[in-house]
């Protein structure tokens, strides 16, 4: 018989190794333009509400551009005619901007699901006598500015 007192032996010892794994930086890029693209998702529903209620999302050039609100820097708007339905998209770069001269591309494209529209390109210039006065209309192409 044997007693259930008796001294017992202590466990073995174990050591513990430790692994620093080393981090991969495209495995965190990948990972960052995931989140980014998810986010761009979720935000989704937003936009297009936005949209129908506002008909139109814009956003403007900074600076003095002449007839601003005719040369957004992006512009999406809801096309909902008899014919046409769909997204007009416009922005607008400068070229040959100067103090007293500018010329300013509008594209014009659209995404329709009713209707045809072909992609258009305007280039209008500009010019004025100095920093302060008004901007005039010198010309209007439709073609690429130069």
């Amino acid at each position: 018989m044997t007693d259930n007192l008796t001294p017992q032996s202590p466990p073995p010892s174990v050591e513990y190794i430790f692994i620093e794994r080393k981090r991969n930086p495209l495995r965190r890029l990948g990972c960052t333009i995931m989140l980014i693209l998810w986010f761009i998702f979720l935000l989704l529903p937003l936009f297009l509400f936005v949209l129908a209620v506002q008909q139109e999302i814009t956003i403007a050039h900074p600076g003095d551009i002449p007839e601003s609100y005719q040369h957004p820097l992006f512009q999406v708007q809801l096309i909902m005619e008899k014919d046409y339905r769909g997204l007009r998209i416009v922005n607008t770069t400068l070229h040959n901007s100067t103090e007293t001269n500018i010329c300013v591309q509008t594209n014009v494209r659209y995404i329709l699901w009713e209707g045809q529209g072909d992609p258009a390109t305007i280039c209008r210039c500009y010019e004025r006598d100095n920093a302060k006065a008004n901007w005039m209309l010198l010309e209007q192409t439709l073609e690429a500015c130069r």
